[in-house]
């Protein structure tokens, strides 16, 4: 009889290789500020150190990659990796949604604490988080699973076996795997997105090349009407930055009205929906810049997380009761935060938002299947309703990442990133994030995009190109090609397909504004 395999998760861990010399050394100097930052976000000492170590592990497996671009850009060693560090715990904040500013400096020594149990070496330690690298994935499939089984039955499991929606047609299967899944497509490896169709977009550039930051105009020298798009630069000498703004005349413009580390925290939904305010937070601060004038304005109110939400061209969701006009200044109003906010993009009008949408995520608590809340209020005077998301697909959606965009008016969708739940593992595809589009009013899932970072390159969620097409953004993966290290895509939910917009000179993050759609 053959031998069942064991679980390698349920064993004893065995001797670690050696991790690299480079890694052991940057390990060394940046896990006592990480764990640091980590206390200060969860309040305990036992998840800081499992938080902390779970970042680590996710740079350990992309320090190939990681050295190579130091190498590439004459950066010092470690430096993509500490731009990469920054991101992953900027996400970790975002989510989390503390009641203070959490803020992780890595040029800070933190103090000694008493009674703390440290590795016998700093190469130990190392060579647990090189180990840990390579499990990581797994991991969090597993768990983001455990959470999706628990929401499937409160969803109702004969809605998941009910087969496929009405009007639904499977998809072609992808040459290197199994037969898709209904409504499931899949991002194709880096190679492959290089030769997708492509689609063309007004004004919009094949590639968003800006060169060299310092030979650009500054902003406030050349300002734009309105700025198409916004790119951190990822300068290798820097940890981030500058912010460059991409004006409707085609040309690159530096912002230079914002402090230094204003890009670190650069969100998706950091440009207005009209391309004419861009909005960072930086410290305990936020910033919004004008791309007429290039002024960039501090506004004294604490934001509650990197992220921000337009919830209009003239109103940005900073925190519950807190939703700033950045015309006047003033605070409004408003039942939500940030956390789970969904943002309204190609809507009309400058007044004041009546109407805000959030997308729950399943196991919060813990019983909780996926919702849509919808919230109604006017001044001080407001309302709610909440609605599981069921039907076939429900059960796939595990937590929701980051922002979410909505297409303004009826029948609108609702796109956000999500960890995907029951999906199956084939040799070489882990499927760990994904797009998920919903129809709110009937509070069920259209389509599922998912992906495997380390083949595809991480998804950022960057808003709708029109009513039916999802923009997003593909980091660096396996693969890549030379000078391209991003790919801009679009993503049509009606059939599943995919085309490249654009490809990204930068490792940077990027925003857009509404844009005029293919042509």
């Amino acid at each position: 009889m053959e031998q069942e395999s064991p679980d390698v998760l349920s064993q004893e861990p065995t001797p670690s290789p050696a991790a690299p010399a480079d890694f052991t050394d940057w390990v060394a100097r940046r896990l006592p500020p990480l764990e640091h930052a980590a206390r200060q976000l969860t309040g305990d000492d036992t998840q800081a150190a499992t938080l902390a170590r779970e970042l680590l592990g996710l740079v350990a497996m992309r320090w190939s990659r990681l050295r190579g671009n130091d190498a590439e850009h004459h950066a010092p060693p470690g430096a993509a990796a500490d731009r990469l560090l920054q991101r992953l715990f900027a996400r970790e904040v975002a989510d989390a949604v503390p009641q203070h500013r959490v803020r992780l400096d890595l040029d800070r020594t933190p103090p000694a604490r008493r009674g703390r149990v440290l590795p016998a070496t700093v190469e130990e330690e190392a060579a647990a988080l090189w180990r840990r690298g390579r499990a990581t994935t797994r991991r969090r499939l597993l768990i983001a699973g455990a959470v999706g089984a628990v929401a499937l039955g409160a969803a109702g499991i004969r809605a998941l076996a009910a087969g496929r929606e009405e009007g639904r047609q499977p998809l072609s299967a992808l040459p290197t795997g199994p037969a898709a899944l209904d409504g499931v497509d899949e991002v194709p490896p880096v190679a492959r997105q290089l030769a997708l169709p492509v689609a063309l977009v007004a004004k919009l550039p094949r590639e968003l090349a800006p060169g060299d930051p310092a030979r650009l105009p500054a902003l406030s020298a050349r300002p734009t009407p309105r700025a198409l798009a916004v790119l951190d630069a990822d300068m290798a000498a820097a940890a981030a930055g500058p912010l460059l703004v991409l004006g409707e005349d085609g040309g690159w413009r530096r912002v230079d009205k914002l402090p230094v580390e204003a890009a670190a925290l650069l969100s998706p939904g950091a440009l207005a929906p009209d391309g004419a305010r861009l909005a960072v937070v930086t410290a305990d601060e936020l910033w919004v810049v004008e791309s007429a004038g290039g002024l960039a304005r501090r506004h004294d109110v604490a934001p509650e997380s990197p992220v921000v939400v337009w919830l209009g061209p003239r109103h940005l969701l900073v925190a519950v009761d807190k939703l700033l006009d950045v015309g006047s200044g003033a605070l409004l109003p408003a039942p939500v935060g940030v956390r789970d906010a969904i943002a309204p993009r190609r809507a009309a009008g400058t007044d004041a938002p009546s109407t805000v949408l959030e997308l729950l995520s399943a196991g919060d608590p813990i019983t909780a299947p996926p919702r849509v809340r919808s919230w109604e209020f006017a001044g001080r005077e407001h309302s709610e309703g909440t609605v599981a998301v069921t039907g076939p697909g429900a059960g796939r959606l595990g937590r929701f990442l980051g922002p979410g965009f909505a297409v303004a008016g009826g029948g609108g969708l609702v796109a956000r990133m999500c960890e995907p739940v029951g999906l199956p593992v084939r040799p070489g595809w882990r499927p760990a994030e994904a797009v998920a589009v919903l129809d709110p009013g009937a509070a069920r899932v259209r389509r599922l995009l998912v992906a495997d970072a380390d083949v595809t390159g991480s998804l950022t969620l960057l808003g709708w190109l029109d009513r039916r097409r999802v923009l997003l953004c593909c980091g660096v993966a396996s693969g890549a090609t030379p000078g391209v290290n991003q790919r801009l895509l679009v993503w049509d939910v009606r059939d599943g397909s995919l085309a490249l917009v654009a490809t990204v000179a930068s490792n940077g993050s990027l925003s857009l504004a509404d844009l005029d759609g293919a042509v």
